[in-house]
């Protein structure tokens, strides 16, 4: 099973000076439950305790506020938060479980993952799912990954133990050796979290998913810090290409990136809602003309009439095709 932690709300914050407040909060969470995200991230980009250090970046709301503000609208869907050891501390954890936090993910650079183990004794003391974030994975070769994470597993108490591409710096082959030879040493589950620095952050994610992993952080329209996170639109489609389903209606979710991510961020990030549909629909852009003509004559959604007309003909569709397809979606849907 995949699971994919939506990670909007907490790595996305990056992109507008941790500005999400608690309506936004409550919006985005709504909004991914209701498409079917079943894991959702929210608060400072730091993690908890980060909400009022000014060396961090002051955010609008406090970590109280966030996690409750989420777990009003959750539903079914858990909600998690980031914590690093020395900007959060034990108070911190304690408070968020009292609030009702479902996850907990634990970051340390890789060399210091030893000062993750009591706050994860902690949360797993509080009844948290937890998760240990080895940042800065590619610091360390393949072989010492495996052994950090081995000696991890020992612990038996994590759920899950990521490998942090914190650089966006790695290549499909060596998420591949950082995941498959350590999975054979341990029961514990394996995650991904990539930036997009050299535009890898899908093609690492997807990579990580068929070497083993079993969780991976999606931000929609790849907000995120730095150069940003993998996409969740496209990695929804991707999914779904190799044959694993999500459960997620990309329309709709295209819908919700446009209507309540977008307008929230102050610069952009990630491709838009059309040139990702374009790709999914294999779909040659100097059509666009025939498009726009058929859409404004007939009143039609422009995503649908692009695919229908390119699961017909993707390589040379003609004018009348389009009307063709637009009128029969303007007469029986």
């Amino acid at each position: 099973m995949i699971n994919l932690l939506e990670n909007t709300l907490r790595d996305g914050s990056y992109v507008i000076d941790f500005q999400f407040n608690k309506q936004q909060t409550a919006d985005v969470v709504g909004g991914l439950q209701g498409l079917g995200f079943k894991m959702i991230e929210v608060g400072h980009g730091l993690g908890l305790g980060a909400w009022n250090n000014p060396k961090c970046g002051l955010s609008a709301e406090n970590d109280e506020a966030y996690i409750t503000a989420a777990k009003k609208v959750a539903g079914d869907a858990k909600i998690a938060a980031f914590f690093i050891p020395g900007i959060g501390n034990e108070d911190d954890i304690r408070a968020a479980a009292a609030n009702g936090l479902d996850f907990i993910r634990i970051g340390t650079n890789i060399n210091e993952f030893r000062k993750a183990k009591p706050f994860v004794e902690l949360a797993r003391s509080l009844g948290l799912m937890v998760a240990v974030n080895l940042m800065k994975s590619y610091a360390v070769k393949s072989y010492e990954f495996s052994r950090i994470v081995e000696e991890i597993d020992s612990w038996q108490l994590a759920d899950v133990i990521y490998l942090v591409d914190s650089a966006g710096c790695m290549m499909t082959q060596e998420v591949d050796e950082y995941i498959d030879r350590t999975k054979q040493r341990i029961t514990t589950e394996l995650g991904f979290h990539g930036h997009n620095n050299l535009s890898m952050a899908i093609a690492n994610s997807i990579q990580a998913v068929q070497s083993g992993a079993t969780y991976v952080d999606t931000c929609v329209r790849g907000m995120g810090r730095s150069a940003g996170n993998a996409q969740t639109e496209i990695m929804i489609w991707m999914l779904s290409k190799m044959g694993i389903d999500m459960g997620v209606d990309l329309y709709a979710l295209y819908q919700f990136a446009d209507e309540v991510v977008v307008p929230a961020m102050t610069r952009m990030q990630g491709l838009s809602s059309e040139e990702i549909h374009i790709g999914v629909s294999k779909f040659h852009s100097s059509y666009m003309p025939f498009v726009n003509k058929a859409v404004e004559k007939y009143g039609v959604p422009k995503k649908e009439l692009i695919k229908r007309v390119s699961d017909i003909n993707c390589l040379n569709p003609t004018e009348k095709l389009f009307d063709e397809i637009a009128e029969k979606i303007s007469n029986y849907g």
